[in-house]
């Protein structure tokens, strides 16, 4: 099963949550239709992690590692998102062979860890142009 043909899809508007961080779900999303933002909260700021296009897939570490959310996920525009649930996936995960599985876990774990670090540094990215814009004004003044 390709994870486009999943059998449920949901529709969201723009700004609309798809995934809150810090909940426990079970379900993955690929996105059908339209783009999403991810943000993370760090330190009572939000920070923008990225972007997310037609085909790419979100929400896998949680379906996976049985962990919270790492993220917000909301949509940019009109989104359509096909939802591949616990069951579908744990049906497809029977079909690999044994060997597969700690390498796919592993995978989902240096995710954790990279969208970690980079939402650091998207905080100190905003730290340092806020310091930057605040000499400037300084500056001109």
């Amino acid at each position: 099963m390709s994870l486009k043909d999943t059998p449920i899809h949901q529709s969201y508007a723009d700004g609309d949550v798809i995934i809150t961080e810090g909940i426990m779900s079970n379900n993955a999303y690929v996105v059908l239709k339209g783009s999403v933002r991810i943000t993370k909260k760090i330190d009572k700021k939000i920070v923008s992690v990225g972007t997310l296009k037609e085909g790419d897939v979100f929400g896998e570490m949680g379906l996976i590692s049985q962990s919270v959310r790492s993220a917000n996920i909301s949509a940019i525009g009109d989104v359509t998102v096909g939802v591949i649930d616990k069951e579908t996936f744990e049906g497809v995960m029977d079909n690999l062979p044994e060997d597969l599985k700690p390498i796919i876990l592993s995978l989902v774990e240096r995710l954790k860890i990279t969208t970690q670090l980079l939402t650091r540094i998207g905080l100190e990215l905003e730290t340092t142009r806020n310091k930057i814009n605040s000499y400037t004004l300084k500056e001109k003044e």
